[in-house]
């Protein structure tokens, strides 16, 4: 996410170009504001590493509630053909995301 967010806030143009989006300025502007959001989420996840349990749970279910939502939006967009196929590799780690939150979110004694 960190990386993710760095590319799309400094380089917007080219990591759109990768995706099919046009670099027309509202679509740059919205592609830094998903970079920036990226960038925190990032940041949010790396220093919750090493909380107590019950501040890692809150960001563990954030962060899969903001990966089944991310991964419906890229879908949404894909049917649109707002976005090229390359966007189903975003599909792949929102769902690669959202399976290491519930897996770190079961029980403790399922672990």
């Amino acid at each position: 996410a960190i990386l993710y967010g760095i590319g799309f806030v400094l380089i917007p143009a080219k990591m759109g170009e990768f995706y099919g989006v046009q670099p027309q300025p509202n679509a740059m502007l919205n592609i830094q504001y998903f970079g920036s959001a990226l960038l925190a989420l990032g940041v949010i996840v790396w220093f919750a590493r090493d909380l107590d349990w019950a501040a890692v749970r809150g960001v563990l279910i954030g962060s899969a509630v903001g990966d089944v939502v991310g991964g419906l939006i890229t879908i949404w967009g894909i049917s649109q053909g707002l976005v090229n196929a390359l966007a189903w590799s975003s599909v792949v780690i929102y769902v690669l995301l959202l399976l290491g939150a519930l897996y770190l979110l079961r029980p403790a004694s399922a672990h």
